[in-house]
């Protein structure tokens, strides 16, 4: 009897190292992901930029259109590449990371409003926090405002900032990267993602909340098993945004006028988003409980724990060098511009 458990210890030890090992890889070659997309993004934005401006076909006039221009194809070059390389280099396929369930809209809808009530509280303790961050001499560099006033400039503003990231930013951090790293459980992967998301955005106010909403965008995701919802609520969210601006440009409104739009629209998505928690909550008791355990495997429990699946993942090499590099940017946005101007890149 004795001789049985100890042989039961010796598997399970097995296959705990196992798991981990597979971890760690997987850990690493996501890390390497996220920082080869992001260099990609970087990379791309410098030269392209560097080579219109020497090109001298710059102007006052299509300024604009040209920086939009930019941004689409950065966003979208950096995605898709980092996709294709991890996909070359990991030998696997991506397609089994995005499940292909069709979500029925009785669910659609109200994980969209869930979505954009948490996102509208997020925008407003942002704001606060941006607001008072001026007392430690601190500033964020994190400004969406545009003069866009012609037809063509609302429309590329619409696509560079509204459509355009919640399509490629989706389809790499809630696509690949908590694709992948469901089937070490949906808490985990949800976590993880979520963290990877905001250090990817490189200064405080959109760090606390691209969490946040990394957070609610993975969650919807992995009880729709599909990535449709956060695209949808990553897109309104920014549209939103990009609404009230185009609208105070041009004169549509005044900043009173557009507080106060603001305000309703926060009203209104915060009380949406409570009453579908309230739905989905009476709908299904278990909703919003996340397993950390392989959603393939029969039972509730996993062989690692919470706590050590993140020690795997953010001690792997690929993960922590990314976090190196967004920490120091997000350092970087945050000096005052006369500090700033000392650093030679």
């Amino acid at each position: 009897m004795q001789l049985f458990a100890l042989q039961n210890e010796s598997t399970e030890e097995q296959v705990r190292l196992r798991e981990q090992t597979e971890l760690k890889k997987t850990s690493n070659g996501l890390g390497f992901f996220i920082l080869i997309y992001f260099l990609i993004m970087q990379g791309l934005n410098i030269l392209i930029a560097r080579s219109v401006n020497e090109s001298g076909i710059v102007t006052v006039d299509n300024q604009v259109i040209l920086t939009f221009y930019l941004h689409i194809i950065c966003a979208v070059a950096s995605s898709l590449s980092a996709v294709l390389i991890y996909r070359i280099f990991s030998r696997s396929k991506i397609s089994a990371a995005f499940p292909k369930s069709h979500v029925p809209i009785k669910t659609l809808a109200p994980l969209v409003m869930l979505g954009m009530g948490v996102s509208m509280i997020a925008n407003y303790f942002v704001v606060i926090f941006d607001s008072n961050i001026s007392v430690f001499r601190l500033k964020n560099s994190a400004v969406m405002f545009t003069s866009t006033r012609s037809t063509p400039e609302i429309l590329l503003y619409v696509i560079s900032v509204a459509v355009v990231p919640a399509l490629a930013e989706e389809l790499a951090f809630r696509g690949v990267l908590m694709g992948v790293l469901r089937k070490y459980g949906d808490a985990f992967a949800i976590m993880a993602s979520s963290i990877m998301f905001a250090a990817m955005h490189g200064n405080t106010t959109q760090i606390i909340f691209a969490f946040t909403v990394g957070l609610i965008f993975a969650f919807v995701d992995c009880k729709a098993n599909s990535i449709v919802p956060s695209i949808i609520i990553h897109f309104i969210n920014n549209f939103y945004s990009v609404l009230t601006d185009v609208m105070l440009v041009n004169c549509m409104v005044d900043y009173n006028t557009a507080a106060l739009l603001r305000l309703g629209m926060m009203i209104m998505f915060s009380l949406l988003g409570l009453l579908s928690f309230l739905y989905l909550s009476r709908t299904d008791k278990s909703f919003f409980r996340v397993s950390n355990a392989d959603p393939n495997r029969c039972s509730d429990t996993d062989v690692l724990s919470f706590k050590k699946k993140l020690e795997c993942f953010f001690l792997s090499l690929g993960v922590l060098l990314s976090l190196v590099l967004f920490t120091t940017e997000m350092i970087i946005f945050l000096l005052p511009d006369d500090i700033r101007s000392m650093i030679p890149w």
